[in-house]
C-alpha cells in the first residue's frame, strides 16, 4: 500500500510541488471506533474491516507523513462511501464509489478494495435476494478511516413470488422461509407460504429417511395437496412395505399398479390384499369387483386373501359358493366366509350370520358379529337376532364381547350394556368407541370414567370420542390427558386441548413424533394461519432439510385456517 500512496502523492503534488513537511504537523489517527455487536452483520463487517482497514490506514499515514498538512489529501473532512457487492465466495461482483471531490482519494479507495479481494465469504443470512451481500463502506480521512463502525449491510429485495420460486428451485427452503417472514402480512405472503409448505412436503417425500417419506405421504393426503399426488404415487415402488402401504392406503397408487399388486400379493403378501382392493374400491368400485372376478379364475373363493377381497368388492357370482363353503369348512374358513359376506345382500348374508353367531368357535362368532355391524340396517328388523347379540355381549370370549358391543352400537345403541367394568381391556375400549353413537348426555359420564382407565388403549379410545365434542369440561380434562405417560392417549386427547403453552411444549419436546405433529397442528388451528405464520416459518427455517420437523411444520400450516 505504501507504493500506492507514493504514486498518488507524486500525481497529486506534480514535479514542482512543495516538499513534504518535516516533521509532520498532521496528528496521528487513533484506531477506528468499535462496532456495536448488536448491529446486523457485525461479525462479518468486522471480518471485512480486517481486510480493508490496515491498507487504508497505511495510505492515510503516508499522506500524513509525506504531504504538507494543508494538502487536499490531509483535509479531515474528506470522506465518501463505496458500495460493494460481494458474491458467495467473497469475490467482488461490483464496486461503486461516490465521488468525494478528490480524484486521488477515490482512486486509493478503489485500489485498497481491489487489493483486498477476495474478501471473507459472507454468511448466507446476510445475502440479499440477488444472492449477493451489499455493503455501504465509509472511507474517511478522520478517525473513522475504513473501520466497521460506520459500515452497513444493505438489502436488495426482489418481488416475493420471484424469490420464493427461485429458492424452491435451489432447494433452499431455509432462505425462502426467512424471506417470507420479512414480508408484510397479506395475500402475497400467504401465497408464497403456501408454495413453501408444499415444497417442504415435496422435499420430505424425496428424503433419504423412509420414516420422513411416509410422514410426507400422510401429510400430503391429510392436507389434500393434489400438486404432489404424482410424487406420492411414485413411492409405491418402495421396497419398504410400510411406506408403499401408506401410499396405497392414502389413495395415491395408480389403478393399473393396484391391479398388478393385487395379483402378486394374493400369494406373496395376503395381508395387504385387503388394503389394495380397498384403495381400488374407493376409486372405482366396479373396477375392483371386476379385478376380483378375474382373479377368481385362478384363485379359489375360499382362499383367505380372496375372502378378504370379497368382503370389500363382492362378486355376486360366487355367493352360492360362499354359502356352501361355510357349511363344510373348518373354523378358519367359516370365519373368513362370514367376514366375506359383509357387503353381500342381506338375504344372502344374514342366514349365514345367524348360524355363525351360534358357532362353537369364538373366532367365527366374532367374525359374524363384525359382518352384522355392516348389515345393521337389515338386522334392526330382526328382534331375535338382536336378542342373540345382547347375549353375546356377555360371551366368555373377550373378542366376541367386544364385537357384540360394536354391533349393538350400530343396530340399537339405546340397548348398549354398561361395560365400564368389563375385565377385558379390548371390551372396555370397544365400549368407549360404541359410546360415540349414544346421545352425548348419556355418554359423558362413562367416557370420563374410561378416560381414567388403567389400560392406555382404553384411555385412548375414550379420548377419541371425548375429543370429538367441544366443551369446557373436555378442554380442562385434556390438560391432564396431554401429559399421559402413553403417547396414544396424548395423541387422542390433543384435538380437545386449548392450552397454547401446553401445545407448544408438546410440539417442541414430546418423545413421540406423532404427538409433536398433532400438537403443532392443533396449535395452528387455535391461533389461525396469520397468527402462527411467523412461528411456523421460523421452525421450518431452523429445521434440517428433508426432516420430519419440516413435514410437521408444513402440515400444521396447511391444515390451519
Amino acid at each position: 500500500m505504501r507504493c500506492i500512496a507514493l504514486v498518488i502523492v507524486l500525481a497529486a503534488c506534480g514535479p514542482k510541488g512543495p516538499p513534504p513537511a518535516s516533521p509532520s504537523t498532521v496528528p496521528r489517527l487513533l484506531a477506528p471506533p468499535l462496532i456495536d455487536p448488536e448491529v446486523r452483520g457485525a461479525a462479518y463487517l468486522t471480518a471485512v474491516a480486517l481486510s480493508l482497514q490496515p491498507a487504508w490506514h497505511q495510505f492515510l499515514e503516508d499522506c500524513r507523513l509525506r504531504l504538507p498538512a494543508d494538502h487536499a489529501l490531509n483535509h479531515m473532512d474528506l470522506v465518501t462511501t463505496a458500495q460493494l457487492e460481494i458474491g458467495a465466495r467473497g469475490e467482488l461482483a461490483k464496486l461503486a464509489i461516490a465521488p468525494s471531490g478528490n480524484r486521488d482519494f477515490d482512486k486509493a479507495i478503489e485500489q485498497v478494495v481491489r487489493d483486498a479481494v477476495p474478501l471473507p465469504p459472507p454468511p448466507r443470512e446476510l445475502w440479499s435476494d440477488d444472492d449477493r451481500v451489499h455493503l455501504a463502506w465509509t472511507f474517511a480521512r478522520d478517525r473513522r478511516q475504513a473501520g466497521p463502525a460506520t459500515a452497513q449491510v444493505g438489502d436488495v429485495l426482489l418481488p416475493l413470488r420471484v424469490v420464493v420460486a427461485q429458492r424452491i428451485r435451489q432447494n433452499d427452503l431455509t432462505r425462502a422461509a426467512r424471506r417470507i417472514a420479512r414480508e408484510p402480512v397479506g395475500a402475497e405472503r400467504d401465497a408464497a407460504t403456501q408454495r413453501l409448505m408444499i415444497a417442504a412436503l415435496d422435499e420430505g417425500a424425496r428424503s433419504s429417511d423412509v420414516g420422513v417419506r411416509k410422514a410426507a405421504v400422510q401429510a400430503i393426503a391429510t392436507a389434500g395437496v393434489h400438486e404432489l399426488d404424482t410424487v406420492a404415487a411414485d413411492l409405491v415402488k418402495s421396497a419398504d412395505l410400510d411406506l408403499s402401504s401408506a401410499v396405497i392406503e392414502h389413495g395415491f397408487a395408480p389403478t393399473n399398479v393396484l391391479a398388478l399388486l393385487f395379483h402378486r400379493e394374493l400369494t406373496q403378501a395376503p395381508k395387504r390384499t385387503r388394503l389394495i382392493i380397498a384403495a381400488l374400491a374407493v376409486r372405482d368400485h366396479a373396477a375392483a369387483v371386476d379385478l376380483v372376478r378375474r382373479e377368481l379364475a385362478t384363485t379359489p373363493a375360499t382362499d383367505p386373501a380372496m375372502l378378504q377381497a370379497l368382503a370389500i368388492a363382492p362378486v355376486p357370482d360366487v355367493a352360492d359358493k360362499l354359502v356352501s363353503a361355510f357349511g363344510r369348512g373348518d373354523a378358519s374358513q367359516r370365519s373368513g366366509v362370514c367376514g366375506a359376506l359383509a357387503r353381500y345382500p342381506a338375504a344372502v348374508a344374514l342366514p349365514i350370520v345367524t348360524r355363525g353367531l351360534g358357532d362353537r368357535d369364538a373366532s367365527v362368532r366374532a367374525s359374524c358379529l363384525a359382518t352384522l355391524r355392516e348389515q345393521a340396517t337389515a338386522a334392526k328388523a330382526k328382534p331375535a337376532l338382536l336378542t342373540r347379540v345382547r347375549e353375546l355381549a356377555k360371551d366368555r370370549d373377550s373378542l366376541v364381547r367386544a364385537q357384540a358391543i360394536a354391533a349393538l352400537a350400530a343396530i340399537a345403541p339405546a340397548t348398549l350394556p354398561d361395560a365400564v367394568d368389563d375385565r377385558a381391556a379390548d371390551v372396555r375400549a370397544a365400549y368407549a368407541g360404541a359410546l360415540a353413537l349414544v346421545p352425548r348426555s348419556d355418554a359423558t359420564t362413562p367416557l370420563v370414567t374410561l378416560a381414567d382407565d388403567r389400560d392406555p388403549d382404553v384411555r385412548a379410545a375414550a379420548w377419541t370420542v371425548l375429543a370429538a365434542g367441544s366443551s369446557a369440561q373436555t378442554a380442562n380434562l385434556a390438560k391432564h390427558a396431554a401429559k399421559d405417560s402413553a403417547a396414544q392417549v396424548r395423541l387422542a386427547a390433543l384435538p380437545a386441548a386449548r392450552d397454547e403453552d401446553l401445545l407448544l411444549e408438546l410440539a417442541n419436546r414430546d418423545d413421540s413424533t406423532d404427538v409433536r405433529t398433532a400438537a403443532l397442528v392443533q396449535l395452528a388451528r387455535i391461533r389461525t394461519r396469520h397468527a402462527i405464520a411467523d412461528l411456523l416459518l421460523a421452525r421450518l427455517a431452523d429445521a434440517a432439510p428433508g426432516s420430519a420437523e419440516r413435514v410437521r411444520t408444513a402440515l400444521a400450516w396447511l391444515q390451519a385456517r
